[in-house]
């Protein structure tokens, strides 16, 4: 029921990574980003993709002739955004993705919880990427959406419940997250039994915000670095 030749070519994708060998570890990929989220987070570097107009739209046929094209020289397709979880179509381009012979992977921020559990019930998904933007109680002020906190909740708690390969990662910019709030968010998923856990440095590509790109952000406190090997069993910055 997810190979309806609508629902695949409904989902917008606004764009394609050729390539990547970070996106989805140990594993050569191309990235398709979908159009809209959303969510108003400040550091946000794929902004352009939250109000893509019908030009920007990728066509199908030029997605089916990437996917033929690459088959052999890829092994699989991550799909990121924007929010792919946003879209009711989403089951339906990776059960197509898949019958090329790829695997897939999902990058998302945890808002559609019902669509995680659907696709990981389904065996649509290989790896999940989720991005924690901090603590409960920062949620809403990162995201500008007083529910995001509930729903992300029982995003983690369908990936943490069902095998799936995943990781959880934290983008850090210290006007954004204050170490207590780094150090809080690494207590609750270490005691949620999260195994694989990254903070990631805050880059300034594609971020709009001048107040963010204003500050050289490199370096991640190393209480914090301490904190998180001690309590993930895998854990790195990136």
């Amino acid at each position: 029921m997810y190979l309806l030749e609508t629902d695949v070519r409904d989902i917008p994708i606004a764009g394609i990574q050729g390539m990547t060998t970070i996106d989805y570890p140990g594993h050569v990929s191309a990235v398709f980003f979908t159009a809209g989220c959303p969510w108003h987070c400040r550091y946000c570097h794929n902004g352009r993709l939250k109000n893509c107009s019908p030009e920007d739209i990728i066509p199908h046929e030029d997605i089916m002739s990437f996917l033929t094209s690459r088959s052999g020289y890829l092994d699989s397709i991550v799909i990121s955004g924007g929010e792919p979880s946003l879209h009711k179509t989403l089951p339906g381009l990776l059960a197509m993705i898949r019958t090329f012979g790829y695997k897939t992977a999902l990058h998302t921020n945890g808002m559609n919880p019902d669509m995680i559990r659907k696709i990981i019930t389904h065996g649509l998904v290989d790896y999940i990427a989720l991005d924690i933007k901090g603590p409960p109680r920062a949620y809403g002020r990162i995201t500008q959406n007083t529910d995001a906190c509930k729903a992300v909740s029982h995003s983690i708690k369908h990936i943490l419940s069902s095998g799936i390969d995943y990781e959880f990662r934290t983008t850090y910019h210290p006007l954004v997250l204050s170490e207590a709030d780094l150090e809080r968010t690494i207590v609750i998923l270490a005691g949620l039994g999260c195994r694989k856990y990254f903070i990631q440095r805050f880059s300034k590509d594609g971020v709009v915000d001048e107040e963010l790109t204003g500050w050289d952000v490199t370096e991640i406190p190393r209480d914090i670095v301490r904190l998180g090997e001690k309590l993930i069993p895998e854990f790195g910055i990136r």
